[in-house]
């Protein structure tokens, strides 16, 4: 019992110590590799926030770094482990991220030098913080993955993937709710115009934003089972929230203004995709931790008496 408390109150203390800044004044070059590091990778921040703001698919990337810092406060009671010898092997990462640094200058490749990000800085908390801390932070760095664009390949096979599909389920809605619609390709034609179903308004950027909070609430929410449905759910979830706002783009159209559809489909969805993502995902775990009982959840206990009057197996008064 006395080296429990102990080692609470030495856990207690070495938080309290790495928040204040002390185990950065004793080891002052923490501080300049922490430096060198953002002085190497500025360029490519900054290249990767200029596409955020110009490609309307990516432009959830910038809160991807203040989600991965929150999770670091989340999980704040593993940085007292950070106090743990290093381990070598943190140079084998950083040796890989220098590896992908060189590809990506000798291929001009636009993702393998922000991917390089993300294995440089696994390895410095492995040389500098051991396995320990390296357990802490690993999920804010599996999140920082979010912040890197796809390839361009990639990108163009899912939104022509995903403009099919939105357009196929959104005319059948349409069709379900009595407004005359009809999909030729990628176009829903109505009696009173036509929707186009572009790449750009296919979902490519509401797939890989409910990805990213289903990631995200899966590093927060305990349980195997929520984090696995949670996760697996993003894509379906995404075409459903797509589907609902091409349908009431084109409700809107046939029966008030198509002005006023333009206005809802690429204003005022695009404000809500991101409250919408995050309704979905947390009604989808309040709803599992209601249908999956716990392991150890034993239900009603009933008790039963001998009871000649009542017979052999009635209940007792007092069961519940």
């Amino acid at each position: 019992m006395a080296n429990h408390t102990a080692n609470t109150i030495d856990r207690r203390f070495e938080l309290t110590d790495l928040a204040s800044g002390q185990w950065l004044r004793r080891h002052p070059w923490h501080i300049l590799i922490v430096l060198v590091l953002a002085w190497s990778y500025a360029p490519t921040l900054f290249r990767l926030a200029w596409r955020w703001w110009q490609n309307p698919d990516y432009v959830y990337g910038f809160l991807v770094i203040p989600f991965a810092v929150f999770l670091l406060w989340y999980r704040r009671e593993m940085a007292a482990a950070w106090n743990s010898a290093g381990s070598l092997w943190g140079w084998a990462l950083i040796a890989f991220a220098i590896l992908l640094r060189c590809v990506s200058a000798y291929t001009s490749d636009p993702v393998f030098g922000p991917l390089s990000l993300i294995p440089c800085l696994a390895g410095v908390v492995l040389l500098l913080g051991g396995w320990m801390g390296l357990r802490w932070v690993w999920p804010s760095l599996v999140f920082l993955v979010f912040m890197i664009p796809l390839p361009s390949f990639v990108a163009t096979v899912g939104q022509q993937l995903l403009q099919r599909v939105a357009t196929e389920a959104s005319t059948f809605m349409l069709q379900t709710l009595g407004v005359p619609a009809a999909a030729y390709g990628n176009v829903i034609v109505m009696t009173d115009g036509q929707l186009k179903i572009a790449q750009a308004c296919a979902g490519l950027s509401s797939t890989m934003l409910f990805f990213a909070v289903a990631v995200g609430a899966a590093f927060i929410v305990e349980g195997l089972p929520e984090k696995v449905i949670v996760v697996l759910s993003a894509i379906p979830a995404t075409i459903i929230a797509n589907v609902f706002r091409i349908t009431a783009t084109g409700v809107l159209h046939q029966l008030i203004s198509p002005e006023l559809a333009e206005t809802v489909f690429h204003d005022v969805f695009g404000f809500l995709m991101l409250p919408l993502a995050s309704l979905i995902v947390w009604g989808e775990i309040a709803l599992i931790r209601k249908l999956l009982v716990p392991a150890d959840f034993e239900g009603p206990v009933v008790h039963y008496t001998t009871d000649r009057t009542e017979g052999p197996l009635s209940r007792s008064k007092g069961s519940t």
